[in-house]
């Protein structure tokens, strides 16, 4: 993937959408001041970011549940206190293990 192909990344958490850019930054949790709001039984106020970093996307978590991560080839990876770069498309999960209903889905456009 070069570097134009990371430019735009989508999140979509049921009603809820945002569009990052190269130059932009953002909270995932539930406290009512982060820029994607999400309901977890395990997730933290401020669980984790997701950041544009070198032309690419990284999740940065920041809980004591960790966050999976799937990609599109459908690996999973627990990321806790740590980070992952994002490619392709995929979902996200707070502090459980993926399920459809309460993960975040994520997608180069």
């Amino acid at each position: 993937m070069d570097a134009h192909e990371a430019s735009q990344l989508m999140l979509e958490w049921r009603d809820q959408q945002l569009l990052l850019t190269d130059d932009k930054a953002v909270e995932l949790g539930t406290d009512r001041d982060t820029d994607l709001k999400v309901e977890g039984a395990f997730t933290s106020r401020h669980h984790a970011a997701v950041k544009a970093r070198n032309h690419f996307f990284v999740l940065v978590d920041h809980s004591t549940n960790g966050t999976y991560v799937q990609t599109e080839d459908e690996k999973i990876t627990f990321v806790r206190r740590g980070e992952m770069r994002l490619w392709g498309s995929g979902w996200i999960s707070l502090g459980e293990p993926l399920n459809r209903q309460s993960a975040i889905r994520f997608q180069h456009t």
